[in-house]
């Protein structure tokens, strides 16, 4: 009876302070030796590679990099030898504290760097001085930084694979990186891909940064390497598999035909607050998760549309 009572008062404080419970990462098999730790409320998705001479993650938040390293400990006694983040954000680039006893090394852009130490760290350290129950995961945890920074492209020859390893530029975030493992016939894309949902504006610390054009470009940038790829892995929502550029082609759509759908509503008239009122999501998109992320890209559309006619 004290047991049940004393769960009961648990999840009465739960409810009452905001406390989330746990997120569930589900892995999802996409290629051989290669899974999609796929976070199961939409935010950020983590990969992870398997070779005989070590692990290669990809994207980690703090808040659940450590399912990802226990799901690494299940399958397999080597260590993570490699750490990639596709941007700055906390739910990408946050978790590397978990896999500190594997020493890897972790890479990324200088622009990613840069962001981290001047953005994101001010905002982790905030959530881990914060009381905030919902900040309880970034207790006694560090920000760790990169140790390899690069412009360009970098690729690197690891566990009999090619990670091929570009800075993408400027689109969800000031500068997106994309991974491609040609033996695998997979490309990660971090969130210059989201599926079956609404994708999210670029934010470090309360800084908003994403740029729609720069986006549409590096995704037709990215379709006209025409690269033998099967499934390009999303930075949010879950993996398609098999269905290849399919996936890009439709984020694309879905810039364009939204930005129209705003610039429709400017050419009638309506101002930014009426068109975050009166907005009417197209019904290709309207199964797409997260409706609550559309305000910040009225905004965005609404601006770069009054700004440069895009």
């Amino acid at each position: 009876m004290k047991a049940r009572l004393a769960l009961l008062l648990g999840l009465v404080w739960c409810l009452s302070t905001g406390a989330a419970a746990p997120v569930r990462m589900t892995p999802v098999k996409i290629a051989e030796n290669v899974y999609l730790l796929q976070h199961s409320q939409g935010s950020g998705n983590s990969t992870v590679v398997f070779t005989d001479d070590g692990v290669l993650v990809f994207d980690f938040h703090i808040d659940n990099a450590d399912q990802t390293l226990a799901f690494i400990r299940k399958q397999t006694d080597k260590k993570v030898k490699y750490l990639i983040s596709s941007h700055s954000a906390g739910d990408h680039a946050s978790g590397a504290w978990h896999f500190r006893e594997d020493k890897p090394v972790y890479i990324a852009t200088k622009n990613q760097i840069h962001d981290l130490r001047m953005q994101e760290l001010q905002e982790f350290n905030e959530r881990k001085n914060s009381n905030d129950p919902r900040n309880a995961g970034y207790k006694g945890k560090e920000l760790i930084p990169p140790d390899i920074g690069f412009d360009g492209t970098m690729t690197l020859y690891f566990g009999g694979l090619t990670f091929q390893i570009t800075a993408e530029g400027r689109g969800h975030s000031t500068g997106d990186l994309t991974v491609y493992i040609p033996q695998k016939r997979v490309y990660l894309m971090g969130d210059l891909l989201d599926t079956e949902i609404h994708p999210g504006q670029g934010e470090s610390a309360g800084v908003f940064y994403s740029n729609v054009k720069g986006w549409v470009q590096i995704l037709d940038n990215i379709m006209a390497r025409n690269l033998a790829v099967e499934t390009y892995v999303p930075g949010h929502g879950p993996a398609h598999l098999g269905r290849g550029m399919k996936d890009l082609e439709e984020q694309k759509r879905y810039f364009v035909v939204m930005r129209d759908e705003v610039a429709k509503m400017i050419a009638a008239g309506k101002n930014l607050e009426q068109i975050e009122k009166e907005f009417k999501i197209p019904q290709e998109f309207a199964h797409y998760t997260r409706p609550e992320r559309l305000k910040s890209f009225y905004k965005l559309f609404y601006n770069q549309l009054m700004e440069t006619g895009y």
